[in-house]
Order: C-alpha cells, then sequence, then structure tokens
C-alpha cells in the first residue's frame, strides 16, 4: 500500500478501502516482515466478478460503494459445523515450519488438536469434520476451549506421536486450549495425531531417509561393489496412520479410549466413536460428580487441617512471648539486685569517711561519685516501664 498509494495519488489507508471494496485481496499485516524470515506464504488468488461488487477503480472516482451480499446456508443442518472450518484453516498448519521428525509446527496456537504431517493433514481435518457433523445431528458441539474454561489437554506421549529427536527440539507444537465436543454439559477432549512406527533408516544428503527410499533415490550407491557404506539405524518416524484420542480434560478424571486406522480410517469409524461417546458421556458426568464431592471434602479437610495448625501456630506464638516477657523480667530484676549490691557498697564506704578527716574524706568521695558515674546505675521504675507484660495464657 505505501509503494503503490504515491502512484495514484492517494493515501495508503485509502488505497486498502478501494482494495477492499474492489474484493481485491492485500498482504495482511506482518506478511512481509515474514516473507523476509524466509515463511512460505501463499497468494490468494482474485476473486472472480461478484454481481454488486465494483470491477475497477480510476484515480479521480469516488470510492466505490457496494452492496454485502447476505452470506447463504445451502445446509442449515450443517451450520453448526462451519465454526469448525473457521477456528483452525489448514492453510495455518502449513504456513508454519516443520520439525525435524516431519511433524507440523504452525505458527499459531488457536487451532483444532492435529498433531500430523503435513501430507496426513487434510484427512485428519476430513475426520474432525465429519465427527462435527454427526455430533451436530445428535444436537452436540465441538469448539475449541476458552483459556479460562478450566479444562486440560492431555499431552501426547512418545509412542504415540510427535517425537523429540534431539534436546534442540523443545518448543514442540500443542494447542493453546484442547478440542471438546460437548455433549449435554460434559466436556470431551478429542486429539487426532499420526502415530509413529518403528523403521530401519539411514543418513543420506543431510537427513534421515527409509533405507527403501533411500534405495530408490539412489540404487547406485547399494551395489555390493560400492566402496561407500551406509549406518543403519531404527528410529521411530510418522506411519501416515491416523489415531483419535479422547480423553477427560477435568483433571481429577482420569480417562482416554482410542481409536487407530489398523482396522478402517477414521472416517469409516465416525458412526462407532459417537454411539461411544455419547453412552460413555453418561459416566463421565458421575465420575465428575463424584471427582467434585471428592474435591469438596478434600477441601473441608483442607479448612480444617489448616484451621487447626493457625491455632497451633498462634499458640506457639503466644507460648514464645510469654517466655520471652518472663525473661525480659528476670533480666530486669537481676540488674536491680546488681545495682542494689552497688549502692549498699557506697553507702558503707560512705558511713566509714565520717570517721575520716576532712581531706582524706573529701578525696573519698571525690571517687565515690566518679565511680558512680561510672556505674550509672539505672532505675528500677524506668526498667519496668520498659518491660513488655505477656499475651494472656492460651486455653488448653
Amino acid at each position: 500500500m505505501a509503494s503503490l498509494a504515491p502512484k495514484y495519488g492517494v493515501s495508503a489507508v485509502f488505497l486498502s478501502r478501494v482494495c477492499a471494496r474492489l474484493n481485491i485481496p492485500r498482504p495482511s499485516r506482518g506478511y512481509w516482515a515474514r516473507k523476509r524470515s524466509g515463511q512460505r506464504l501463499e497468494i490468494p488468488p482474485l476473486p472472480a466478478p461478484t454481481v454488486g461488487i465494483p470491477s475497477e477503480w480510476r484515480r479521480g472516482d469516488q470510492l466505490p460503494r457496494t452492496a454485502v451480499p447476505k452470506p447463504i446456508i445451502s445446509n442449515p443442518k450443517k451450520a453448526g459445523s462451519q465454526s469448525l472450518i473457521l477456528m483452525g484453516v489448514l492453510s495455518s498448519f502449513t504456513k508454519g515450519r516443520v520439525a525435524g521428525d516431519g511433524y507440523l509446527k504452525p505458527v499459531k496456537r488457536n487451532l483444532p488438536d492435529f498433531v500430523v504431517t503435513e501430507p496426513s493433514l487434510s484427512r485428519a481435518a476430513s475426520a474432525l469434520q465429519k465427527l462435527a457433523n454427526r455430533f451436530h445431528d445428535a444436537k452436540c458441539r465441538i469448539s475449541v476451549a476458552c483459556s479460562d474454561g478450566g479444562y486440560t489437554r492431555k499431552v501426547l506421549g512418545n509412542e504415540q506421536g510427535r517425537l523429540k529427536r534431539s534436546g534442540f527440539e523443545t518448543d514442540l507444537w500443542s494447542p493453546r486450549s484442547p478440542t471438546l465436543v460437548f455433549i449435554d454439559e460434559v466436556a470431551i477432549g478429542l486429539s487426532i495425531y499420526e502415530q509413529t512406527v518403528e523403521k530401519e533408516m539411514v543418513y543420506l544428503d543431510g537427513r534421515y531417509v527409509p533405507v527403501k527410499e533411500a534405495k530408490e533415490l539412489k540404487p547406485g550407491l547399494w551395489d555390493r561393489k560400492a566402496k561407500t557404506l551406509y549406518s543403519r539405524s531404527t528410529q521411530r518416524i510418522a506411519s501416515k496412520r491416523l489415531c483419535l484420542r479422547a480423553y477427560s480434560p477435568y483433571p481429577r478424571v482420569n480417562w482416554e479410549h482410542t481409536w487407530t486406522e489398523d482396522k478402517g480410517s477414521l472416517a469409516k469409524q465416525c458412526d462407532d466413536i459417537v454411539a461411544y461417546l455419547l453412552d460413555r458421556a453418561m459416566t463421565v458426568t458421575l465420575e465428575v460428580e463424584e471427582a467434585d464431592r471428592q474435591a469438596d471434602e478434600d477441601r473441608k479437610r483442607w479448612e480444617a487441617e489448616s484451621a487447626i495448625a493457625f491455632l497451633r501456630h498462634e499458640r506457639s506464638l503466644i507460648i514464645r512471648a510469654r517466655e520471652e516477657s518472663q525473661k525480659n523480667l528476670q533480666e530486669i530484676i537481676e540488674t536491680w539486685s546488681h545495682d542494689r549490691k552497688v549502692q549498699a557498697f557506697f553507702d558503707d564506704i560512705a558511713a566509714k569517711s565520717v570517721a575520716m578527716n576532712n581531706e582524706d574524706r573529701a578525696r573519698l568521695l571525690s571517687k565515690v561519685h566518679e565511680a558512680k558515674n561510672l556505674l550509672a546505675c539505672a532505675d528500677s521504675a524506668e526498667a519496668l516501664m520498659s518491660w513488655v507484660p505477656p499475651p494472656p495464657k492460651p486455653t488448653d
């Protein structure tokens, strides 16, 4: 927009409004930065002319006015399943990166729970779309959970898919929120992932390739007369077999069930999957209620134990404060007793000085005065005023 607008003598904002009125696709925000970073970005084709939408604009013309056509839903029965397409288009998966194990790493996280490679992406989306249609017929819906819904996503293990090849691949992709099917008031999590399988691999041209594929790529290198040797290793790779895992998104209810493509595609198993989950939702409801009841009992028990612990802590603080107060009082009394002894010592000297001559008596009383200033006995009343009395004795 910034480079083309001066050519037509308008601002970039005005030119973008012209493109919007003519239904001309234009680069989105951040397009050029992502392109410079090396991302693969698709350019949408120019839409076909539509009745009511202008097809051209010239400099000096007014901003074209269009009559926005109303959306048409060909099959109202399947209208609920359209939200599944909107919450995560396939292009969001393919625009991202590809991990070392071949699994997709889309740049967005608000997407359906697909953990697959690019060749299996369309089949996974078709299976989830078919499930959405079947659940819509049963008055249920599939959607991505809200961030504050309290639902948790069950993480995939290495035996299920999405392997971690090295210590550098720590940012394995996962959706921000789980994909859920809501059956009445019960939520069941859904994950579609591509299963892994162990295969014999060989490192060829900077990447690990299955031995069978490597022999097809470079058959001459596998001749017995060739001197080059390639070390083989057994690794887990994507198998192109999809699996659907249904699980409990409630933290206190641990349950899951998996359907694989060993006996048929997921799309062909949709009816059985829906029937099983509709029946399972009834027992999940009871398990969630039992978990909530147990959580309430645990909370009450914790509150009671916390109250007892708080009372014990308060009692210990009171006992410690009384002990500190008693110790402080004993120190005040011991100080007073010591001061009384010192004062009695000086009084005895003063009494004996009466029999002395005036010169010796004056010299002795001067030393008594300096000694008193050096010792500086504290006043017992002031010492007691500084004493902090203890709190009341705790009851048993």
